[in-house]
Protein backbone atom coordinates (compact mmCIF):
# COMPACT_ATOMS: atom_id res chain seq x y z
CA UNK A 1 0.00 0.00 0.00
CA UNK A 2 2.43 2.52 1.12
CA UNK A 3 4.88 2.12 -2.47
CA UNK A 4 1.38 2.31 -4.62
CA UNK A 5 0.17 5.44 -2.41
CA UNK A 6 3.65 7.31 -3.04
CA UNK A 7 3.71 6.32 -7.13
CA UNK A 8 0.63 7.85 -7.29
CA UNK A 9 1.55 10.79 -5.32
CA UNK A 10 4.56 10.82 -7.66
CA UNK A 11 2.43 11.02 -10.95
CA UNK A 12 0.33 13.37 -8.88
CA UNK A 13 3.25 15.92 -8.82
CA UNK A 14 4.44 15.78 -12.13
CA UNK A 15 0.47 16.79 -13.21
CA UNK A 16 0.48 19.47 -10.73
CA UNK A 17 3.80 20.95 -12.43
CA UNK A 18 4.45 21.68 -16.03
CA UNK A 19 7.70 22.34 -15.27
CA UNK A 20 10.56 19.96 -16.32
CA UNK A 21 12.13 17.87 -13.35
CA UNK A 22 14.37 19.27 -10.47
CA UNK A 23 17.30 20.53 -12.59
CA UNK A 24 18.03 23.55 -14.54
CA UNK A 25 16.98 23.92 -18.02
CA UNK A 26 20.68 23.49 -18.88
CA UNK A 27 22.51 21.65 -16.69
CA UNK A 28 26.19 20.88 -17.06
CA UNK A 29 26.51 18.92 -20.14
CA UNK A 30 28.74 15.57 -20.71
CA UNK A 31 29.74 15.63 -24.91
CA UNK A 32 31.67 12.65 -25.40
CA UNK A 33 31.38 12.78 -29.50
CA UNK A 34 32.00 8.89 -30.29
CA UNK A 35 29.17 8.08 -31.89
CA UNK A 36 27.58 11.24 -34.43
CA UNK A 37 25.62 10.29 -37.00
CA UNK A 38 22.53 7.95 -37.70
CA UNK A 39 24.00 5.48 -39.97
CA UNK A 40 26.74 4.89 -37.36
CA UNK A 41 23.50 4.48 -34.76
CA UNK A 42 22.25 2.02 -36.79
CA UNK A 43 24.83 0.32 -37.50
CA UNK A 44 25.41 -0.25 -33.53
CA UNK A 45 21.83 -1.48 -32.97
CA UNK A 46 22.24 -3.76 -35.71
CA UNK A 47 25.57 -5.46 -34.34
CA UNK A 48 24.09 -5.97 -31.18
CA UNK A 49 20.54 -7.43 -32.33
CA UNK A 50 22.88 -9.95 -34.36
CA UNK A 51 24.20 -10.77 -30.56
CA UNK A 52 20.76 -11.84 -29.86
CA UNK A 53 20.04 -8.86 -27.36
CA UNK A 54 16.72 -7.04 -27.24
CA UNK A 55 17.85 -2.98 -28.27
CA UNK A 56 16.19 0.39 -29.15
CA UNK A 57 17.07 3.89 -29.48
CA UNK A 58 15.38 6.34 -27.36
CA UNK A 59 17.00 9.37 -24.84
CA UNK A 60 15.74 9.70 -21.59
CA UNK A 61 15.86 12.38 -18.69
CA UNK A 62 16.79 11.56 -15.07
CA UNK A 63 14.63 12.14 -12.18
CA UNK A 64 16.67 15.83 -11.48
CA UNK A 65 16.18 16.68 -15.65
CA UNK A 66 19.80 15.18 -16.42
CA UNK A 67 19.86 14.19 -20.12
CA UNK A 68 20.51 10.74 -21.65
CA UNK A 69 20.99 10.52 -25.22
CA UNK A 70 22.37 6.98 -25.68
CA UNK A 71 23.42 5.56 -29.49
CA UNK A 72 21.36 2.19 -28.31
CA UNK A 73 19.51 0.54 -25.32
CA UNK A 74 20.24 -2.48 -24.51
CA UNK A 75 17.15 -4.53 -22.47
CA UNK A 76 19.49 -6.73 -20.48
CA UNK A 77 17.42 -9.53 -19.20
CA UNK A 78 20.42 -11.85 -17.99
CA UNK A 79 23.76 -11.58 -17.31
CA UNK A 80 25.20 -12.80 -19.80
CA UNK A 81 23.39 -9.98 -21.82
CA UNK A 82 25.24 -7.43 -20.05
CA UNK A 83 28.30 -9.31 -20.88
CA UNK A 84 27.49 -9.67 -24.38
CA UNK A 85 27.12 -5.68 -24.38
CA UNK A 86 30.03 -4.97 -22.53
CA UNK A 87 32.52 -6.39 -24.63
CA UNK A 88 30.93 -5.16 -27.64
CA UNK A 89 31.62 -1.91 -26.03
CA UNK A 90 35.11 -2.78 -25.02
CA UNK A 91 36.40 -3.62 -28.12
CA UNK A 92 34.82 -0.61 -29.98
CA UNK A 93 36.03 1.57 -27.18
CA UNK A 94 32.29 2.86 -26.74
CA UNK A 95 30.79 4.18 -23.30
CA UNK A 96 28.93 2.12 -21.23
CA UNK A 97 26.35 3.48 -19.08
CA UNK A 98 24.12 1.00 -16.56
CA UNK A 99 20.49 2.29 -15.51
CA UNK A 100 18.00 1.22 -13.54
CA UNK A 101 14.95 3.36 -12.70
CA UNK A 102 16.46 6.50 -13.13
CA UNK A 103 15.89 8.69 -10.02
CA UNK A 104 19.58 9.67 -9.70
CA UNK A 105 19.94 13.61 -8.84
CA UNK A 106 23.40 14.41 -9.56
CA UNK A 107 23.64 13.60 -13.34
CA UNK A 108 25.04 10.16 -12.50
CA UNK A 109 23.98 9.00 -16.16
CA UNK A 110 24.45 11.37 -18.60
CA UNK A 111 25.84 10.17 -21.75
CA UNK A 112 26.28 10.92 -24.85
CA UNK A 113 26.18 8.35 -27.78
CA UNK A 114 26.80 5.80 -25.03
CA UNK A 115 25.51 2.00 -24.57
CA UNK A 116 22.72 2.20 -22.03
CA UNK A 117 22.40 -0.88 -19.91
CA UNK A 118 18.88 -1.37 -18.67
CA UNK A 119 18.85 -3.53 -15.59
CA UNK A 120 14.64 -2.92 -15.02
CA UNK A 121 13.99 -6.60 -16.29
CA UNK A 122 16.69 -8.39 -14.37
CA UNK A 123 14.02 -8.23 -11.08
CA UNK A 124 14.16 -11.35 -9.35
CA UNK A 125 14.70 -12.13 -5.72
CA UNK A 126 16.64 -15.04 -6.29
CA UNK A 127 17.28 -16.61 -2.44
CA UNK A 128 16.17 -15.64 0.75
CA UNK A 129 18.54 -17.18 3.58
CA UNK A 130 16.87 -18.05 7.24
CA UNK A 131 19.53 -18.95 8.78
CA UNK A 132 22.31 -17.14 7.29
CA UNK A 133 20.49 -13.59 7.17
CA UNK A 134 20.60 -12.82 3.24
CA UNK A 135 18.54 -12.32 0.69
CA UNK A 136 20.33 -12.70 -2.89
CA UNK A 137 19.02 -10.29 -5.60
CA UNK A 138 19.57 -9.16 -9.06
CA UNK A 139 19.69 -5.41 -9.86
CA UNK A 140 16.51 -4.28 -10.98
CA UNK A 141 13.95 -5.27 -8.01
CA UNK A 142 11.99 -2.17 -6.79
CA UNK A 143 13.33 -1.67 -3.04
CA UNK A 144 9.17 -1.77 -2.20
CA UNK A 145 8.63 -4.94 -3.64
CA UNK A 146 12.53 -6.44 -1.61
CA UNK A 147 10.93 -4.54 1.48
CA UNK A 148 7.63 -6.33 1.05
CA UNK A 149 8.97 -9.82 0.71
CA UNK A 150 11.51 -9.77 3.56
CA UNK A 151 8.93 -8.18 5.63
CA UNK A 152 6.68 -11.22 4.94
CA UNK A 153 9.32 -13.47 6.01
CA UNK A 154 10.02 -11.73 9.19
CA UNK A 155 13.15 -9.97 7.90
CA UNK A 156 14.24 -6.24 7.98
CA UNK A 157 16.14 -4.42 5.09
CA UNK A 158 16.21 -1.21 6.76
CA UNK A 159 17.90 1.91 4.26
CA UNK A 160 14.80 3.53 3.24
CA UNK A 161 15.44 6.12 -0.12
CA UNK A 162 13.05 8.61 -0.91
CA UNK A 163 12.39 6.92 -3.73
CA UNK A 164 11.88 3.47 -2.33
CA UNK A 165 8.70 2.87 -4.17
CA UNK A 166 10.38 3.23 -7.55
CA UNK A 167 13.91 2.71 -7.25
CA UNK A 168 15.94 -0.51 -7.75
CA UNK A 169 18.43 -2.46 -6.11
CA UNK A 170 21.09 -2.09 -8.37
CA UNK A 171 21.06 1.82 -8.08
CA UNK A 172 20.85 1.73 -4.42
CA UNK A 173 24.34 0.24 -4.45
CA UNK A 174 25.78 2.26 -6.79
CA UNK A 175 24.95 5.15 -4.75
CA UNK A 176 25.01 3.49 -1.54
CA UNK A 177 21.70 5.65 -0.87
CA UNK A 178 20.19 6.25 2.52
CA UNK A 179 17.21 7.72 4.11
CA UNK A 180 15.28 8.46 7.16
CA UNK A 181 16.55 5.16 8.52
CA UNK A 182 20.22 6.05 8.16
CA UNK A 183 20.49 7.53 11.53
CA UNK A 184 20.42 4.52 13.15
CA UNK A 185 21.11 1.67 10.43
CA UNK A 186 23.55 3.68 8.04
CA UNK A 187 23.27 3.64 4.23
CA UNK A 188 23.20 0.88 1.09
CA UNK A 189 27.15 0.57 1.59
CA UNK A 190 26.43 -1.33 5.39
CA UNK A 191 24.17 -3.73 3.71
CA UNK A 192 25.70 -5.36 0.92
CA UNK A 193 27.41 -8.72 1.96
CA UNK A 194 28.45 -9.46 -1.81
CA UNK A 195 28.14 -8.72 -5.20
CA UNK A 196 28.74 -10.00 -8.77
CA UNK A 197 30.27 -7.98 -11.26
CA UNK A 198 30.61 -7.61 -14.78
CA UNK A 199 33.93 -5.41 -15.32
CA UNK A 200 34.22 -3.16 -18.39
CA UNK A 201 35.85 -5.78 -20.06
CA UNK A 202 33.26 -7.98 -19.63
CA UNK A 203 35.18 -10.34 -17.11
CA UNK A 204 32.62 -11.57 -14.38
CA UNK A 205 33.52 -11.37 -10.78
CA UNK A 206 32.29 -12.34 -7.22
CA UNK A 207 33.59 -10.00 -4.60
CA UNK A 208 32.36 -10.47 -0.97
CA UNK A 209 30.95 -13.40 0.59
CA UNK A 210 27.33 -13.64 1.87
CA UNK A 211 28.22 -13.14 5.61
CA UNK A 212 28.86 -10.29 7.91
CA UNK A 213 32.96 -11.32 9.21
CA UNK A 214 35.48 -11.76 6.05
CA UNK A 215 38.33 -10.30 6.14
CA UNK A 216 40.37 -12.21 3.08
CA UNK A 217 41.95 -9.02 1.19
CA UNK A 218 40.89 -5.88 0.40
CA UNK A 219 37.42 -4.74 1.07
CA UNK A 220 36.21 -4.90 -2.85
CA UNK A 221 32.24 -5.05 -2.20
CA UNK A 222 32.28 -1.38 -0.58
CA UNK A 223 34.60 -0.18 -3.08
CA UNK A 224 31.88 -1.40 -5.61
CA UNK A 225 28.83 -0.19 -3.46
CA UNK A 226 28.97 3.84 -3.95
CA UNK A 227 31.30 3.69 -7.25
CA UNK A 228 27.90 5.30 -9.05
CA UNK A 229 28.26 2.51 -12.09
CA UNK A 230 31.93 4.04 -12.50
CA UNK A 231 34.08 0.50 -12.11
CA UNK A 232 31.60 -2.19 -12.94
CA UNK A 233 28.01 -3.49 -13.61
CA UNK A 234 26.31 -5.28 -10.67
CA UNK A 235 24.32 -8.26 -11.92
CA UNK A 236 23.51 -10.26 -8.85
CA UNK A 237 24.02 -8.87 -4.99
CA UNK A 238 23.55 -10.83 -1.32
CA UNK A 239 22.51 -8.12 1.19
CA UNK A 240 22.03 -8.92 4.67
CA UNK A 241 18.97 -8.73 6.65
CA UNK A 242 17.93 -8.74 10.30
CA UNK A 243 14.54 -9.77 12.16
CA UNK A 244 11.79 -7.39 11.63
CA UNK A 245 11.72 -4.98 15.36
CA UNK A 246 9.06 -6.52 17.29
CA UNK A 247 7.35 -4.28 19.83
CA UNK A 248 5.61 -0.97 19.69
CA UNK A 249 6.95 2.24 17.61
CA UNK A 250 6.23 5.56 18.81
CA UNK A 251 6.46 8.64 16.50
CA UNK A 252 6.96 12.02 18.05
CA UNK A 253 6.21 14.97 16.09
CA UNK A 254 7.91 18.50 17.43
CA UNK A 255 6.93 21.81 16.82
CA UNK A 256 10.57 23.93 16.40
CA UNK A 257 10.54 27.83 15.88
CA UNK A 258 13.26 27.29 13.06
CA UNK A 259 15.61 24.88 11.33
CA UNK A 260 18.25 26.48 14.24
CA UNK A 261 16.10 25.07 17.07
CA UNK A 262 16.27 21.88 15.66
CA UNK A 263 19.67 21.68 15.49
CA UNK A 264 20.38 22.72 19.07
CA UNK A 265 17.49 20.11 20.10
CA UNK A 266 19.85 17.32 17.92
CA UNK A 267 22.85 18.24 19.34
CA UNK A 268 21.32 17.59 22.69
CA UNK A 269 20.26 14.29 21.66
CA UNK A 270 23.64 13.17 21.41
CA UNK A 271 24.99 14.96 24.55
CA UNK A 272 22.44 12.84 26.60
CA UNK A 273 22.78 10.10 24.24
CA UNK A 274 19.59 9.08 22.74
CA UNK A 275 19.63 7.19 19.38
CA UNK A 276 16.53 7.07 17.71
CA UNK A 277 15.51 5.45 14.63
CA UNK A 278 14.87 8.52 12.94
CA UNK A 279 15.31 12.22 13.73
CA UNK A 280 13.78 14.15 10.74
CA UNK A 281 12.96 17.43 9.99
CA UNK A 282 10.61 20.03 7.24
CA UNK A 283 10.33 23.39 7.70
CA UNK A 284 7.21 25.39 7.26
CA UNK A 285 7.27 25.62 2.92
CA UNK A 286 7.40 22.10 3.13
CA UNK A 287 4.68 22.00 5.04
CA UNK A 288 2.68 24.15 3.21
CA UNK A 289 3.60 22.70 -0.17
CA UNK A 290 2.35 18.83 1.03
CA UNK A 291 -0.76 20.28 1.86
CA UNK A 292 -1.72 21.85 -1.00
CA UNK A 293 -0.76 19.07 -3.59
CA UNK A 294 -1.35 16.48 -1.19
CA UNK A 295 -3.84 17.21 0.96
CA UNK A 296 -1.67 16.13 3.65
CA UNK A 297 -3.62 17.96 6.40
CA UNK A 298 -0.66 19.03 8.48
CA UNK A 299 -0.99 21.53 10.82
CA UNK A 300 1.60 24.59 9.67
CA UNK A 301 4.11 25.13 11.76
CA UNK A 302 6.17 29.00 12.48
CA UNK A 303 8.69 27.16 12.02
CA UNK A 304 9.11 23.59 10.90
CA UNK A 305 8.27 20.01 11.97
CA UNK A 306 10.50 17.47 13.54
CA UNK A 307 10.32 13.94 13.53
CA UNK A 308 11.44 10.75 15.73
CA UNK A 309 10.64 7.21 15.65
CA UNK A 310 11.39 4.57 18.71
CA UNK A 311 10.36 1.86 21.31
CA UNK A 312 8.70 3.40 24.63
CA UNK A 313 12.43 4.09 25.72
CA UNK A 314 13.27 6.37 23.03
CA UNK A 315 10.19 7.50 22.94
CA UNK A 316 10.36 9.17 26.86
CA UNK A 317 14.01 9.96 26.26
CA UNK A 318 13.15 12.48 23.25
CA UNK A 319 10.32 13.73 25.01
CA UNK A 320 12.56 14.78 27.79
CA UNK A 321 15.02 16.77 25.41
CA UNK A 322 12.10 18.31 23.71
CA UNK A 323 10.74 19.95 27.03
CA UNK A 324 11.34 23.42 26.93
CA UNK A 325 12.45 23.39 23.50
CA UNK A 326 9.82 22.52 21.37
CA UNK A 327 6.38 24.87 20.68
CA UNK A 328 4.19 21.50 20.50
CA UNK A 329 4.60 17.90 20.81
CA UNK A 330 2.30 15.02 19.60
CA UNK A 331 2.91 10.96 20.05
CA UNK A 332 1.41 9.08 17.19
CA UNK A 333 1.43 5.18 18.01
CA UNK A 334 2.27 2.55 15.37
CA UNK A 335 0.41 3.30 12.04
CA UNK A 336 -0.51 6.82 12.65
CA UNK A 337 3.13 7.42 12.97
CA UNK A 338 3.32 5.73 9.22
CA UNK A 339 0.89 8.01 8.12
CA UNK A 340 3.26 11.10 9.44
CA UNK A 341 6.22 9.59 8.13
CA UNK A 342 4.25 8.78 4.04
CA UNK A 343 3.96 12.66 4.44
CA UNK A 344 8.14 13.57 5.39
CA UNK A 345 8.95 10.68 2.40
CA UNK A 346 6.53 13.04 -0.10
CA UNK A 347 8.20 16.24 0.36
CA UNK A 348 10.64 16.41 -2.52
CA UNK A 349 7.98 15.66 -4.58
CA UNK A 350 5.28 18.28 -3.32
CA UNK A 351 8.40 21.00 -4.28
CA UNK A 352 8.83 19.79 -7.19
CA UNK A 353 5.63 21.68 -8.14
CA UNK A 354 6.18 24.69 -6.29
CA UNK A 355 8.41 25.81 -9.06
CA UNK A 356 9.95 25.87 -12.69
CA UNK A 357 13.18 24.39 -11.21
CA UNK A 358 14.77 22.72 -8.26
CA UNK A 359 17.87 22.42 -7.26
CA UNK A 360 18.07 19.50 -4.84
CA UNK A 361 20.83 19.99 -2.50
CA UNK A 362 22.69 17.15 -0.06
CA UNK A 363 26.00 18.33 2.59
CA UNK A 364 26.53 16.23 5.41
CA UNK A 365 28.34 18.93 8.24
CA UNK A 366 29.15 16.74 11.42
CA UNK A 367 25.99 17.56 14.19
CA UNK A 368 28.88 19.66 16.38
CA UNK A 369 28.66 22.15 13.62
CA UNK A 370 25.23 21.63 12.75
CA UNK A 371 24.06 25.29 13.80
CA UNK A 372 26.59 27.20 12.15
CA UNK A 373 25.74 25.44 9.30
CA UNK A 374 22.34 26.22 9.16
CA UNK A 375 23.11 30.21 9.81
CA UNK A 376 25.29 29.96 6.74
CA UNK A 377 22.11 28.19 4.84
CA UNK A 378 19.99 31.25 6.45
CA UNK A 379 22.75 34.15 5.07
CA UNK A 380 22.76 32.43 1.35
CA UNK A 381 18.76 32.44 1.41
CA UNK A 382 18.99 35.89 2.30
CA UNK A 383 21.86 37.23 -0.32
CA UNK A 384 20.27 35.65 -3.24
CA UNK A 385 16.97 36.06 -2.30
CA UNK A 386 15.43 32.88 -3.16
CA UNK A 387 13.85 30.59 -1.81
CA UNK A 388 15.37 27.44 -0.15
CA UNK A 389 13.15 25.53 1.60
CA UNK A 390 14.89 22.57 4.03
CA UNK A 391 14.10 19.11 4.31
CA UNK A 392 16.62 17.24 6.55
CA UNK A 393 18.15 13.88 8.01
CA UNK A 394 18.94 16.30 10.52
CA UNK A 395 19.88 13.52 13.53
CA UNK A 396 23.42 12.71 11.37
CA UNK A 397 23.59 16.32 10.07
CA UNK A 398 22.36 15.31 6.45
CA UNK A 399 20.28 19.16 4.87
CA UNK A 400 18.49 18.82 1.70
CA UNK A 401 18.17 22.39 0.91
CA UNK A 402 15.53 22.55 -1.87
CA UNK A 403 16.96 25.42 -4.26
CA UNK A 404 13.65 27.01 -6.24
CA UNK A 405 14.02 28.64 -9.53
CA UNK A 406 11.90 30.59 -11.96
CA UNK A 407 14.77 31.48 -14.00
CA UNK A 408 18.40 29.90 -14.05
CA UNK A 409 20.85 32.66 -14.02
CA UNK A 410 22.44 32.02 -10.82
CA UNK A 411 21.68 28.64 -10.20
CA UNK A 412 24.87 26.88 -10.41
CA UNK A 413 26.67 29.36 -8.03
CA UNK A 414 23.83 29.29 -5.38
CA UNK A 415 24.47 25.79 -5.63
CA UNK A 416 28.15 25.31 -5.25
CA UNK A 417 27.75 27.90 -2.56
CA UNK A 418 25.30 26.05 -0.60
CA UNK A 419 28.01 22.63 -1.02
CA UNK A 420 30.70 25.21 0.18
CA UNK A 421 29.33 24.91 3.46
CA UNK A 422 30.14 21.54 3.60
CA UNK A 423 33.51 22.38 3.01
CA UNK A 424 33.98 25.20 5.57
CA UNK A 425 32.83 22.37 8.05
CA UNK A 426 34.61 19.83 7.30
CA UNK A 427 31.82 18.02 6.23
CA UNK A 428 30.79 16.34 2.93
CA UNK A 429 29.65 17.41 0.11
CA UNK A 430 27.38 14.41 -0.65
CA UNK A 431 25.57 12.27 2.16
CA UNK A 432 23.37 9.85 -0.34
CA UNK A 433 22.30 11.51 -3.49
CA UNK A 434 26.33 10.93 -5.01
CA UNK A 435 28.32 12.94 -6.94
CA UNK A 436 27.27 12.30 -10.70
CA UNK A 437 28.93 15.31 -12.82
CA UNK A 438 26.96 17.80 -10.73
CA UNK A 439 29.43 17.89 -7.68
CA UNK A 440 32.50 16.72 -9.27
CA UNK A 441 34.55 20.02 -8.68
CA UNK A 442 33.19 20.36 -5.33
CA UNK A 443 34.17 17.01 -4.55
CA UNK A 444 37.25 17.19 -5.43
CA UNK A 445 37.96 20.34 -3.25
CA UNK A 446 36.48 17.96 -0.58
CA UNK A 447 39.05 15.94 -0.79
CA UNK A 448 41.95 17.46 -1.59
CA UNK A 449 41.48 20.14 1.27
CA UNK A 450 40.33 17.43 3.88
CA UNK A 451 42.57 14.07 2.95
CA UNK A 452 44.88 15.18 0.58
CA UNK A 453 45.37 15.26 -3.58
CA UNK A 454 47.20 11.62 -3.06
CA UNK A 455 43.96 10.50 -2.07
CA UNK A 456 42.14 11.59 -5.06
CA UNK A 457 45.17 10.84 -6.86
CA UNK A 458 44.65 6.89 -5.21
CA UNK A 459 40.99 7.35 -6.11
CA UNK A 460 41.59 7.90 -9.66
CA UNK A 461 44.35 5.17 -10.26
CA UNK A 462 41.28 2.81 -8.96
CA UNK A 463 39.74 3.66 -11.61
CA UNK A 464 42.13 3.31 -14.43
CA UNK A 465 42.91 -0.20 -13.13
CA UNK A 466 39.17 -1.04 -12.89
CA UNK A 467 38.38 0.41 -16.36
CA UNK A 468 41.69 1.40 -18.49
CA UNK A 469 40.09 2.24 -21.69
CA UNK A 470 37.88 4.53 -19.76
CA UNK A 471 34.44 3.34 -21.31
CA UNK A 472 32.66 2.54 -18.12
CA UNK A 473 30.32 5.44 -16.95
CA UNK A 474 33.36 7.90 -17.89
CA UNK A 475 33.68 11.94 -17.11
CA UNK A 476 32.19 11.65 -14.11
CA UNK A 477 32.59 11.00 -9.91
CA UNK A 478 36.43 10.51 -9.58
CA UNK A 479 37.22 10.72 -12.78
CA UNK A 480 35.77 14.65 -13.30
CA UNK A 481 37.18 15.28 -9.86
CA UNK A 482 40.53 14.14 -11.09
CA UNK A 483 40.70 16.14 -14.14
CA UNK A 484 39.22 19.50 -12.63
CA UNK A 485 42.16 19.20 -10.09
CA UNK A 486 44.50 17.91 -12.74
CA UNK A 487 43.19 21.68 -14.86
CA UNK A 488 44.14 23.85 -11.93
CA UNK A 489 47.58 22.58 -11.91
CA UNK A 490 50.04 25.57 -12.77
Amino acid sequence: MRGSFLAASFKQSNKVSKASPSSPANPRSLHIPLISDTAHFLAVIEELERLGLKVGKEEREDFSGFKIRPSAVVYASSEEDVVKAVKFAYERGIPVVPTGAGTSLSGHLQCEGCILVDLSKMNKILELNEVDWYVRVQPGVILEDLFKFVESKGFFLPPDPASYFMCTVGGAIANSSGGMRGLKYGTFREWVLAVRVVLPDGTVVKLGEPFRKNRAGYDLVHLIAGSEGTLGIVTEAWLRVIPKPEGETYTVMAFVPDLERAGEIVYQLRVYRVLPDLAEFIDDQVVEALNRHFNAGLPVPKGGLMFFRGDEDVKEKVLKVLSGRAEKVEVAKGEEGDELLRFRAMGALALKAEAKYVYVEDIVVPVSRLVEAIRELKRIEEKYKVRMPVIAHIGDGNLHPNILFDRTENAEEIFEEVARIALKFNGSVSGEHGIGVQKANVMAEQIVNQNGEKVLELMYGIKRLFDPKGIMNPGKYVEKAYNYVKSRRP
